[in-house]
């Protein structure tokens, strides 16, 4: 929702910061980043385990419909556009180095990483210097013992990794050099050894 946002990433870069509310915004194009009139906004609530993948799908087609909007408006003469105000914000590209996980932050900065940097460029941590890819990734269930920042425990349906708060339940994931797999399918192949995210 312009100001805030302009940029190559703005719908990630707001589930990064843990924004609760995205939009859409119909703007004219200047030549200063972002910076046009605005003739419509539409702000979306969208669920809190929303990746950035389906939130930009949500967006689309909520952004079509405010486009035609305001496209019909323009040609009967009703559209209005406003400057927008205040300091605005900048959403730089994403690089793989946003993608990597610090199991030491609380789990809601974690989670809200994960969220904004998924499918792209993909949320990762390194195991013995190894990166693997976190694929799929929720809240774990209540009652879900606390373990130390990237300690891991596997069950019959997840990886566990603890945060500084409550654990990340990882239920996908993708090893250096492997395909993706089920986080519990991994788990039980490492035999018996017990990694650490991010060492």
């Amino acid at each position: 929702l312009l100001r805030a946002g302009r940029g190559a990433a703005p719908v990630q870069r707001a589930l990064i910061a843990g924004d609760p509310v995205l939009g859409a915004s119909v703007f004219q194009l200047v030549p200063e980043l972002d910076a046009g009139d605005v003739f419509a906004t539409r702000a979306v609530e969208l669920p809190g385990t929303s990746t950035a993948g389906e939130a930009l799908e949500a967006l689309a087609l909520d952004g079509t419909a405010l486009t035609a909007d305001v496209v019909a408006a323009i040609a009967d003469g009703t559209a209005h556009a406003v400057p927008q105000e205040g300091e605005p914000t900048f959403a730089a590209k994403l690089t793989l180095e946003d993608g990597l996980l610090d199991f030491r932050e609380p789990f809601d900065v974690v989670y809200a990483r994960f969220r904004g940097v998924t499918p792209e460029p993909g949320a990762h941590t390194t195991i013995d210097g190894q990166r693997l890819k976190i694929l799929e990734a929720r809240p774990a269930d209540a009652g879900a013992e606390d373990l130390p920042p990237g300690a891991m425990v596997g069950t019959r349906a997840q990886v566990l990794i603890g945060t500084a708060t409550s654990p990340l339940a990882v239920t996908r994931l993708q090893p250096a050099g492997k395909g993706p797999m089920n986080a519990a399918d991994w788990w039980r192949g490492l035999q018996g050894t017990t990694p650490v995210a991010g060492s």
